[in-house]
């Protein structure tokens, strides 16, 4: 979660990256988890379609179409990840991705690999409810595991 904005992505009108306001960021968060929504729920549904079209068309849509619905996807993901980091600043909390450490005020915790997977899955989807079950799928990539795995 960088709080870096990106040179390469344009900004939506009214963005202003170096807002002091949590108001304004937790706005841009909202926005741009929505448009990501709604981009991975248009891909979703396209896809299938394009499957049933000649190659030359498939070829043709994808190239003009999906490509650039998936690079506006990753830009929007890029923007999510600045507003994040940039709540984060804000708020006086900060995550060291290489430590594995996070910190608030004058604390500092240092978290095993696991855990700091767990956290930052739960800091992305925040604040959505995550059954136990996608847990354990997005988390530790198993939908097999128990969910009593969860709890330890």
């Amino acid at each position: 979660m960088s709080t870096r904005a990106s040179s390469t992505d344009p900004l939506l009108e009214g963005e202003d990256p170096n807002t002091h306001f949590p108001r304004d960021v937790r706005h841009w968060i909202a926005v741009y988890r929505e448009m990501i929504e709604f981009n991975e729920e248009l891909l979703d549904r396209v896809r299938p379609q394009i499957e049933r079209l000649p190659k030359a068309a498939r070829a043709e849509i994808v190239k003009n179409d999906v490509e650039m619905l998936e690079s506006q996807l990753q830009r929007y993901r890029r923007r999510l990840d600045f507003w994040y980091g940039r709540q984060w600043q804000l708020e006086g909390f900060q995550i060291d991705h290489d430590q594995r450490t996070v910190s608030y005020m004058d604390r500092t915790i240092m978290l095993t690999k696991r855990e700091f997977q767990l956290f930052e899955l739960l800091v992305s989807r925040s604040p959505s409810f995550i059954t136990p079950n996608r847990l354990l799928v997005e988390a530790w990539h198993d939908g097999h595991l128990p969910q009593e795995t969860l709890r330890t």
